[in-house]
């Protein structure tokens, strides 16, 4: 590895157990076999650069196995079940921030406390991994890896404990204990006691009073005392009483209702069995776990309802003041012990009621289930979502195109397009598009031919471009709506598509000013927007009411988006206009007037050949004649067809004489919306 980063004329030279370098640096190998011979003044502070474990039982025994069933060194930590517990990887993390804090521990130049670093923290997005397990195949190694990712917000139960019982103003002192949790909802106002008996039942703890304040520990944990027959007060009814319910009563089964952090924290179940029958028993807990946690949690409950739990009763003298709830017993003659103390009366005698201790036997199963991609908290998504505003095609010439592609990274599911004004959904977009920019300018070229020029470079934010033969490109296949440098959008047609670099296309054979768009073509520079106009974009039709008006729009970004994102569009009416008239021709006739006719254009005739005349898209008929020289218009002429003539008695009065040549517009008119797009023409005498 040393000699890698090194040119091979500045290679150390080997010495016994000593790398020297020529400016004067030494190295000191040492075998892995001797770890005492690192210790020692003569090296630098120690650093914790790997420290962690796996979330599984018992994954400290062997805090470097790791569990993949695709490779031949995976394994299980000793004694281990294989059963997921972040619990013992948090404790393991705490255990030693604890213990190299403490200078006792960590005598100075030892280990740098600054230098502990934790395995390990994963900079895939959680959820999306593990639970998208078709992109990153090893999300199933997730629940006992050593993956911190998804598990640092969750508690082991004595810090929860803790942290309750200092909102309530009270000192308490905890043990921790499985399962993990997740997180806890408090509903409304309550005692701290009513708050931390959730925590305490799942843990299978119990609440001492202690003179240092209270004591959450394990029921078992405690030192018994022993009380003798004489012991106990004699009062006027039995001594020792001791009752078991009705075993019929017990359940056997006990369904558990939690909130499951696996499932974008929706609610979950678990049902406990257990060996005798015994009625159906519902117990509800506003507690976030994971599965295996619910399981755990759903034994506890269980077990501490069985049916094998009795209860004594029984009286000691007053001065037997040093017993209180939750305090371990053991009495002379009564089997099962120890007995735990759950109720204390003073009176003239303590009359004493305890309880048998549940089995402990409470064990955690675990279920293949995959996560939920949409657990844990929703991130917000930036999207882009573009608008294309594009002339009408044949088929509905009486409304223009709003075509709208939206790109994401992530998808968030789904981008929504709603009217701000009135919330009317517009358009749901549930694929992305192929959304990029252009990399290499491109001037206008001439409408109906083939480019044969240099072509076009595209970079693509995601998607892919192909090449598609001459016919297809005729047919309608390879369009790309891009957006020129005066803020319009021309559609173009490619047939040729070579990947020259990551995500980067150069585009040849080109068709320009397709479906349209031809009055809008104009030069592009780089870095204007590109569309592919593929099944992936969503079309609005724009009714004539919206030509010329600027709409608020909001657009969302999946269903965890609610405030959305504020838009605007402008449907300019060029894009509804009449297309400019095509061959345009002025002759002098015999007469000396001047004939100039022209052929109509309309979106409505889908290039059809078969036409002798194509349809008529804006009734009546109308065109604009202006004849214009030097920069100046001389006349202004409306005709109802495509030809007009201009007599020779006005060109007297414009030129003075027969006009020797002018330059003219044509054109057409629509009752609606105006005058459309001009073509121009000359006539040279």
């Amino acid at each position: 590895g040393l000699l890698s980063v090194f040119p091979e004329y500045q290679w150390p030279v080997i010495r016994g157990n000593a790398l020297r370098w020529e400016n004067g640096v030494k190295a000191t190998v040492l075998s892995a076999s001797d770890p005492d011979s690192f210790r020692g003044p003569q090296f630098a502070a120690a650093w914790c650069d790997e420290l962690g474990c796996g979330a599984v039982d018992k994954g400290a025994n062997q805090p470097n196995i790791f569990g993949d069933e695709k490779s031949a060194e995976s394994g299980r930590p000793y004694f281990s079940s294989g059963l997921p517990d972040a619990l013992i990887q948090r404790q393991v993390l705490r255990a030693h921030q604890v213990h190299w804090r403490q200078p006792g521990n960590n005598p100075p130049g030892m280990v740098d406390i600054d230098r502990i670093y934790h395995w390990s923290w994963d900079a895939r997005p959680y959820p999306a991994f593990p639970a998208l397990t078709d992109v990153w195949s090893d999300g199933v190694n997730h629940r006992t890896g050593h993956w911190l990712t998804g598990r640092l917000g969750g508690l082991a139960s004595d810090e929860l404990a803790v942290a309750i019982a200092a909102d309530h103003g009270v000192s308490l002192v905890a043990e921790p204990a499985a399962p993990f949790i997740g997180g806890y909802l408090l509903t409304g106002a309550s005692t701290g006691r009513a708050a931390l008996e959730p925590i305490a039942a799942i843990a299978g703890q119990s609440i001492a009073n202690r003179a240092a304040g209270l004591h959450l520990r394990s029921a078992s944990a405690g030192t018994a005392t022993t009380v003798l027959p004489d012991d106990l007060a004699q009062e006027d009814g039995p001594t020792l009483t001791r009752r078991r319910g009705d075993p019929a009563e017990a359940p056997g089964r006990l369904s558990l209702n939690y909130i499951d952090r696996e499932r974008d924290y929706l609610s979950g179940a678990v049902t406990a069995l257990a060996l005798d029958e015994g009625p159906l028993e519902a117990a509800n807990l506003a507690l976030v776990l994971d599965g295996s946690a619910a399981r755990l949690a759903a034994e506890r409950l269980l077990d501490a309802k069985s049916g094998r739990i009795e209860t004594l009763d029984f009286a000691l003298p007053p001065g037997a003041l040093a017993l209180e709830p939750g305090d371990l017993l053991h009495i002379a003659g009564q089997a099962d012990g120890p007995f735990e103390i759950v109720e204390v009366v003073d009176a003239a005698v303590r009359t004493i009621t305890a309880r048998t201790l549940p089995t402990g036997m409470a064990m955690a199963t675990s279920a293949d289930r995959p996560v939920l991609a949409g657990a844990g908290p929703n991130l917000p998504v930036v999207s882009l979502i573009e608008m294309a505003h594009l002339p009408a095609l044949p088929d509905d010439t009486s409304h223009t195109r709003l075509v709208v592609a939206g790109y994401a990274q992530p998808w968030p599911g789904a981008l929504q397009l709603v009217d701000a004004t009135t919330g009317a959904n517009l358009v749901t977009l549930d694929r992305r598009g192929v959304l990029g920019e252009t990399a290499t300018a491109l001037a206008a070229g001439p409408l109906a031919v083939w480019g044969r020029g240099a072509g076009l470079e595209v970079t693509l934010y995601a998607g892919h471009l192909a090449a598609a033969e001459p016919l297809a490109v005729l047919a309608g296949s390879n369009r790309l709506a891009i957006q020129t440098d005066a803020g319009g959008w021309e559609v173009i047609g490619f047939a040729g598509a070579e990947l020259i670099g990551p995500a980067r296309y150069h585009l040849t054979g080109l068709l320009r000013g397709l479906q349209g768009t031809g009055p809008a073509m104009g030069p592009i520079s780089p870095g204007r927007r590109v569309m592919a106009l593929d099944a992936r974009v969503a079309v609005v039709p724009v009714a004539p009411d919206w030509l010329g008006d600027t709409r608020a729009l909001r657009a969302y970004a999946g269903s965890a988006d609610l405030t959305g994102t504020a838009l605007s569009v402008i449907a300019e009416p060029s894009a509804a206009l009449p297309l400019s008239p095509v061959h345009l021709q002025a002759r002098r006739l015999d007469n000396g007037d001047i004939a100039v006719s022209w052929v109509r254009c309309s979106r409505a005739d889908g290039d059809g050949w078969g036409l002798a005349e194509v349809p008529l898209e804006h009734a009546p008929e109308r065109y604009r004649l202006v004849i214009s020289a030097g920069g100046l218009a001389l006349r202004t002429i409306e005709i109802s067809g495509p030809a007009a003539i201009y007599p020779m008695a006005d060109q007297l009065t414009d030129f003075g004489g027969a006009a020797a040549g002018f330059v003219f517009t044509i054109a057409q008119i629509s009752p609606v919306l105006g005058t459309g797009h001009a073509a121009e023409g000359s006539f040279d005498g």
